[in-house]
């Protein structure tokens, strides 16, 4: 018998700007401005936004201060007061990626209303 398997949703690319608690799955660029090894987490930063990133230990360990990276992960609902957390799934390295060019895709993506 064939095993039916949980599909995820699609990745949302956004800007830590625009990220809510309603989003499920997105995917988010920064750069690595903060490592806390007490609880595997991460901070990114663009566009002077920053955003908390849940890490698994083996990520945790792969991700270096001061590289950009686009992380794919699962939006958590803040706690009272506190901004959304991403529990991250992948991790990719986009140290470089031109970001004057990712800055153009990311309107024209906007505007055409693609995902």
């Amino acid at each position: 018998m064939e095993e039916k398997r949980k599909k995820r949703n699609v990745a949302i690319e956004k800007r830590i700007s625009e990220l809510t608690e309603d989003d499920l799955r997105v995917k988010v660029l920064g750069e690595v401005i903060e490592k806390d090894p007490s609880n595997n987490s991460i901070i990114i930063e663009y566009n002077g936004e920053n955003l908390t990133i849940l890490l698994d230990d083996k990520m945790f360990k792969s991700v270096e201060k001061g590289k950009i990276i686009r992380v794919i992960g699962i939006v958590a609902p803040p706690l009272e007061g506190e901004k959304v957390e991403l529990k991250g799934e992948v991790i990719q390295n986009f140290t470089d990626l031109n970001l004057g060019l990712y800055e153009k895709y990311l309107k024209l993506k906007n505007i055409e209303n693609i995902e």
